[in-house]
């Protein structure tokens, strides 16, 4: 269950970053989150097996990095609470739906290829 509990962390902690981060700043950060969350599931989707999994590391050590990179611009931006309640209207449905989709692979991989699972665990490891 490593697996499932990593990527829930990842979800999570992206959701979460995103309230608040599409207001009045130069870079729509919300945007960013959700385009990050779009490229993993892409990502996911090409993995079936071991093999598949090995070939999708250096997109997913990527798309790690580029997450790491959006989590210390959220964290650096400072939004007042109308500003943030505007990019949590603005985002929460399709941060959800999103999430959903992600979810939706990460379970397949689970359920498919436990080893594949644990590649993609490896690689995308919150923190």
């Amino acid at each position: 269950m490593r697996v499932a509990q990593l990527w829930s962390a990842l979800v999570m902690s992206v959701a979460m970053l995103t309230v608040g981060c599409g207001g009045g700043d130069s870079k729509d950060l919300g945007k960013s989150f959700l385009q990050l969350l779009d490229d993993t599931t892409a990502v996911l989707k090409e993995i079936k097996d071991e093999p598949t999994a090995r070939a999708a590391e250096p997109k997913l050590k990527a798309l790690s990095d580029r997450k790491k990179g959006l989590d210390i611009e959220a964290k650096a931006t400072k939004l007042s609470k109308s500003e943030m309640d505007a990019s949590d209207k603005k985002y929460a449905g399709p941060m959800e739906e999103a999430a959903n989709r992600l979810r939706a692979e990460m379970t397949r991989i689970m359920e498919t290829s436990p080893e594949a699972a644990a590649i993609v665990a490896n690689v995308m490891e919150p923190g």
